[in-house]
C-alpha cells in the first residue's frame, strides 16, 4: 500500500472523508510542521491538503536549480498586484506544491531578533515572547557549524548549514562590513549587529531541506496520516458558527472532508486570506458584492499586509572572475555534473554569501539585512530593452538587501467568489514616507560599502542608477523603480488581542468561529527582523505546542 494510502485518490478520499480530526489546508512551511506535530499521536487523524504536487524535480533538491524552475506554474502560485505609479507591472509568486516556499526558495535562513517577538508579547499575545520562540527554534534546528550559537538547535529536523565559500574578495568583504559597524561573528543568526556567513536550509549532503524534506517525509507512513495533492480548497464548510470541514475540488469534482476536531488554514499570507474570505469571513460589503453570505464580519482579513522592502545594486568587478560565470557555458555542466556526483558546488548552494545585520538611524536593533556577492544580474533597464538570460556575461559585485520593518500596509482581497481566480494585492509599497527614506538610506549604505578601502582594488562603476545621480529627488525616483517586495508577506490574517483588529486570537483561533485556527506567516502582526522561512517553522512549531495543549485539556 504505502504511499498509495497517503497521496490519496479521489476515489480513495471518498472512502475516508468522514474520519479526520484535524484538517491542514496547505503543505508548505507551516502546514507540514503542525502535520508532523499533530499526528505524532497515533490515535489523532490529520489530513494535509495541498492544492500543487509532490516536488519531486532534481532542480528542486539542488539548492542552485530553483532558477530553472522559476515561474513555471506547477511550482508557483501567481498573484497579481495593484498598479503603482512609477512602478513596473508586477506578479508576485509563492511556492506551491508540497513543501511551498521552502521548496523553490533561495534556502537563506535567519531567526529574526529577539524584539520582533518580546514585541508581540508586549502586545498582549502571552507566550509569543523570544523566551518561547528561541525554544521552538532549537526544537525544529539541525546546526551543527563551530562557532554555532550557544542558543542553536542541533538535534532537530531542519539540516541548516553555512556557506563554504572562500576568496580574497570574501575577505575584502568583511572587512568592508567591519567599516560600516558590522563586525565579524561566528554565527550570524545570534542577536545584534554584524555580519557572518550566511546559513542555508540545505543538508550536511548538500541538497535542499525543504519543510516537507524536514517535517513529512520521514513521518509520511503514519496510518493516522492521509496526505492529498492536488485538491484545492474551496472554502471551509461551516455550521453554526463552527468549522467542520472543507469543501475541495479536484480536478473539477467536489468532495467534502470533514473534521472531527478543527481546522487549521496554513494556505499563506495571500492564500489564507482569500480562503477565509470565500468562507464568509471577512469585510462585509466586500463579500456581500461578491455574494458571499457573511459568516463572520471580520474587516482585519486581508488586512496588515507587510512585506519587506528589497534593494540591490551591482558594481563592475575588477581583478576579479566573479562567479556568473560558473551559471553559464560549459562551466555550468560542469557544476552541474560535480553537483550529481558530490553534492557539493556552486549548485550546492546558492544566494549571496555574506550576510549583515545593521541598525539603520534611530533603531535599537537591526532593520537593515545585508549581503554581497561577487556575482550580477542584469539590470530592470537591460532586461526591458532585451528580455532573456537574467545572468549578465560581465563581472559585477552586487549589494543586495532588505529594509525588515517597513511601516507601509498593503491589503489582499478576493475579487470574484470563484476560487480558480487569484486575489489581488495591493502593496502600496512607500504609502508610508518613512519606508522611502529607509529605501534611500539603505542604498546609500550600499554607496559606502563599495566606497569601503578594502574594496578598492575590485570595485568599478556603478551600474544603476549610476555613481552621477545623487540628488534626492532623481535618486528617489530610481530607487522607487527598483525596489522590489512579495517575497516575505506577513500579517494578513494578523494576531492580536481585540477582534476588531485582528483575525486570531493568540492561541491562533480565528475570532468568532469555533474550531477554526490559522497558521503560517499570515498571522505574524509585525514583521520579523531577517528572511521568514524559519521563523514560520518556529511560529508552527509554538502554534502546534498551544494547538495540543488544548488538545489535551
Amino acid at each position: 500500500m504505502g504511499t498509495k494510502v497517503l497521496f490519496l485518490t479521489l476515489h480513495a478520499a471518498r472512502e475516508i472523508m468522514e474520519g479526520f480530526d484535524t484538517i491542514i489546508v496547505g503543505a508548505g512551511s507551516a502546514g507540514c510542521v503542525l502535520a508532523n506535530r499533530l499526528s505524532a499521536d497515533p490515535a489523532h487523524r490529520v489530513l494535509l491538503i495541498e492544492d500543487g504536487g509532490d516536488n519531486q524535480h532534481p532542480f528542486i533538491s539542488m539548492a542552485g536549480g530553483f532558477v530553472k524552475i522559476m515561474g513555471r506554474p506547477q511550482y508557483f502560485r501567481s498573484f497579481p498586484v495593484a498598479e503603482e505609479a512609477g512602478r513596473r507591472k508586477e506578479m508576485h509568486s509563492y511556492g506551491r506544491g508540497l513543501g511551498g516556499s521552502s521548496a523553490i526558495n533561495g534556502t537563506w535562513y535567519l531567526r529574526g531578533e529577539p524584539e520582533d517577538y518580546d514585541g508581540w508579547a508586549a502586545q498582549g499575545l502571552v507566550g509569543w515572547g523570544w523566551d518561547d520562540i528561541a525554544r521552538c527554534f532549537r526544537t525544529i534546528e539541525n546546526y551543527r557549524a563551530p562557532g554555532a550559537d550557544p542558543a542553536r538547535g542541533s538535534d532537530g529536523e531542519v539540516q541548516i548549514t553555512p556557506s563554504t565559500y572562500a576568496s580574497p574578495i570574501f575577505d575584502a568583504l568583511v572587512e568592508a562590513f567591519a567599516s560600516q559597524g558590522m563586525p565579524f561573528a561566528s554565527d550570524v543568526t545570534a542577536p545584534g549587529c554584524h555580519v557572518g556567513r550566511s546559513q542555508y536550509t540545505v543538508s550536511r549532503g548538500g541538497q535542499r531541506v525543504s519543510a516537507y524534506d524536514a517535517f513529512v517525509k520521514p513521518i509520511r507512513n503514519r496510518k493516522n496520516l492521509a496526505i492529498i495533492h492536488p485538491a484545492i480548497v474551496k472554502r471551509v464548510a461551516i455550521r453554526h458558527g463552527r468549522a467542520i470541514g472543507v469543501v475541495c475540488d479536484r480536478e473539477g469534482s467536489e468532495t467534502t472532508f470533514t473534521a472531527a476536531c478543527e481546522v487549521i488554514v496554513a494556505a499563506g499570507v495571500y492564500g489564507s486570506p482569500a480562503l477565509l474570505q470565500r468562507s464568509g469571513i471577512g469585510d462585509g460589503g466586500l463579500l456581500q458584492a461578491l455574494g458571499i453570505a457573511v459568516v463572520r464580519e471580520s474587516g482585519a482579513v486581508g488586512r496588515n499586509l507587510c512585506d519587506h522592502h528589497k534593494l540591490g545594486v551591482s558594481f563592475d568587478l575588477a581583478n576579479h572572475p566573479g562567479t556568473n560565470r560558473e551559471f553559464v557555458g560549459w562551466r555550468l555542466y560542469r557544476n552541474a555534473l560535480r553537483y550529481f556526483l558530490t553534492r557539493s558546488g556552486p549548485l550546492a548552494r546558492v544566494g549571496l554569501p555574506i550576510t549583515g545585520m545593521i541598525a539603520s538611524s534611530g533603531q535599537a536593533w537591526p532593520d537593515f539585512q545585508v549581503a554581497a556577492a561577487p556575482f550580477a544580474m542584469r539590470t530592470i533597464n537591460e532586461m526591458a530593452a532585451s528580455p532573456g538570460s537574467p545572468i549578465t556575461a560581465k563581472p559585477g559585485l552586487t549589494f543586495s538587501g532588505y529594509h525588515l520593518r517597513p511601516r507601509s500596509r498593503g491589503s489582499v482581497a478576493i475579487t470574484t467568489a470563484d476560487f480558480r481566480t487569484a486575489p489581488r494585492v495591493a502593496g502600496q509599497i512607500w504609502s508610508d514616507p518613512y519606508d522611502r527614506d529607509k529605501a534611500l538610506e539603505l542604498f546609500r549604505l550600499f554607496r559606502r560599502l563599495a566606497a569601503a578601502p578594502a574594496l578598492a582594488g575590485y570595485i568599478g562603476a556603478e551600474r544603476m542608477p549610476g555613481a552621477d545621480v545623487i540628488d534626492d529627488d532623481a535618486l528617489c525616483e530610481m530607487v522607487h523603480k527598483m525596489v522590489e517586495y512579495g517575497l516575505h508577506g506577513t500579517g494578513t490574517c494578523t494576531m492580536g488581542v481585540d477582534p476588531a483588529t485582528s483575525v486570531v486570537d493568540a492561541r491562533c483561533r480565528v475570532h468568532g468561529i469555533a474550531a477554526l485556527r490559522v497558521v503560517d506567516g499570515s498571522i505574524l502582526p509585525t514583521p520579523v527582523s531577517g528572511n521568514t522561512n524559519g521563523p514560520i517553522m518556529a511560529v508552527a512549531q509554538r502554534a502546534s505546542e498551544l494547538i495540543l495543549a488544548d488538545r489535551h485539556r
